[in-house]
């Protein structure tokens, strides 16, 4: 019966990752949303019959993709497959939660990167493509916005400025990778918390994330950062230090995201308001702005007094 339930459970998550995918892919914006939920079928099997079995799930997919839907399409599940054989294993380690998140994404970017090189063949090659790519978009969203009703001398500012506003996109594409990988991850891990509530110990060591907060001495990295931008430094240093940057800013908007979560929850604030909150502070860029300002001034603050907690009642005296 066990192993009738084992072969049942396999050929479901292979079928539930191949279909996720596939969706991904070929429906257009919509399919967009069900590419963070490619890893979850294995990531789930993983947990219940083990990693070993959940790996050699993963690399029967890749197979049938690479036969059926060709190199491009396997290459592409590539980085999601490495996703899940990156957390299956960090889990049961203790590893703490930052060290599993951005271990993982730092991993994805580094295959993503390799797997663009090989791919284009050269460096240069691979930027030209995406610069054209990027052109191409850029006019499709003015075209958009034409339509929609924007002034023209906003438009016709946007079309001037169309080709400093892709190189910054094109500076700053390995932090925005390294931001996209960080979210799917992070909701991967959100559904396996919901879905295996049992397993909380053997997935990441962390205590109430409402309470969590990034390592101290990341912020001497996030100022050596900031100060290297305004250094007469090469490009290539720039460049590197402007991705550094915003790489390490996601965890101060995740620390300060914690916070507000911290006092939504002891507040007992309404379940809409919180909603309201959150669609504000991902959507709107003063909220963002804010949320990682108080995520980093966290570190003297202690908005939410948890250096009071850690303190014996003699020292809290």
């Amino acid at each position: 019966m066990r192993r009738l339930d084992f072969v049942k459970s396999f050929f479901l998550a292979a079928i539930s990752t191949i279909v996720l995918f596939l969706s991904g892919v070929a429906i257009p914006l919509v399919g967009v949303l069900m590419i963070p939920l490619v890893p979850q079928p294995a990531l789930a099997f993983g947990l219940r019959w083990g990693k070993g079995r959940a790996l050699a799930l993963v690399l029967l997919v890749s197979l049938l993709l690479l036969s059926f839907g060709g190199k491009e399409v396997a290459l592409g599940y590539s980085l999601l497959a490495l996703m899940v054989f990156l957390l299956l294993f960090s889990f049961g380690r203790g590893w703490s939660i930052e060290g599993v998140v951005a271990g993982t994404a730092g991993g994805m970017l580094a295959a993503a990167f390799a797997v663009l090189v090989y791919f284009f063949g050269s460096l240069s090659l691979m930027q030209g493509v995406l610069r054209a790519a990027l052109r191409e978009n850029l006019e499709i969203s003015l075209k958009v916005y034409e339509k929609v009703g924007f002034s023209g001398e906003s438009l016709e500012l946007l079309r001037e400025r169309a080709p400093q506003i892709i190189d910054l996109v094109l500076r700053i594409m390995p932090a925005l990778a390294f931001v996209g990988f960080v979210t799917v991850i992070l909701i991967n891990l959100f559904f396996l918390y919901r879905r295996f509530p049992g397993h909380h110990a053997s997935l990441v060591s962390t205590g109430d994330v409402r309470e969590w907060k990034s390592p101290e001495p990341l912020v001497w990295c996030f100022i050596l950062a900031g100060f290297s931008l305004f250094l007469p430094v090469g490009g290539f240093v720039k460049a590197l230090a402007l991705n550094s940057f915003l790489g390490i800013a996601v965890f101060y908007f995740l620390q300060g995201l914690a916070i507000v979560a911290y006092y939504f929850h002891h507040k007992n604030v309404p379940y809409f308001l919180r909603s309201l909150a959150y669609i504000l502070i991902v959507f709107e860029q003063l909220f963002t702005l804010f949320v990682v300002g108080l995520g980093l001034f966290d570190l003297w603050g202690d908005f939410r007094r948890l250096k009071k907690k850690d303190l014996n009642p003699s020292q809290a005296s």
